[in-house]
């Protein structure tokens, strides 16, 4: 809006009404109105937590893999697999990505763990071949960006987070 197209009324108080300051703040706050929308929407479709936005899936190598980009400090995030085919199924996680999360739980029970090489080995058995359905429960310990490549049956899996404070 200009200050030409706001209307001038005269009266005979000795007033200094600077009309293009009030211009300016009603500008802003059309501006600031269209800013608070904006977060709105990026909100709902997920820019801060689960939703559009952050949900990520990835499949390849008879892989299946489900997480969040956007996580938030302290609030656990699942990470979901679904591995096809073989008796035994192999997640190496490395420690460097552990560095910022604490492993709450890993479903389902019954798996053998250990660590070598930089990276904490999760190895699950099964009496049949068929499809392997793990999640892993983590809780972040630290803000920021994080990247780190899980291999899974010897497949590297680039998994990337940004979390929150």
């Amino acid at each position: 809006m200009q200050t030409n197209d706001v209307e001038k009324i005269k009266h005979s108080l000795e007033l200094d009404e600077k009309l293009s300051h009030q211009v300016k703040g009603w500008n802003a706050q059309k501006i600031g109105g269209m800013v608070i929308v904006l977060i709105i929407v990026l909100t709902a479709l997920g820019l801060f937590g689960n939703g559009l936005l952050s949900s990520k899936k990835v499949v390849q190598h008879g892989a299946n893999l489900q997480y969040e980009r956007f996580l938030r400090y302290e609030k656990e995030a699942d990470i979901r697999w679904w591995v096809s085919g073989g008796r035994e199924t192999t997640f190496r996680i490395p420690v460097q990505y552990l560095d910022y999360f604490k492993i709450e739980n890993v479903v389902p029970e019954g798996y053998e763990t250990h660590i070598s090489g930089g990276y904490l080995t999760y190895t699950f058995s099964t009496d049949q071949p068929a499809a392997t359905i793990v999640h892993f429960y983590l809780m972040p310990q630290k803000i920021g960006n994080i990247t780190g490549a899980w291999k899974v049956n010897d497949r590297d899996f680039r998994i990337t987070h940004f979390i929150y404070p």
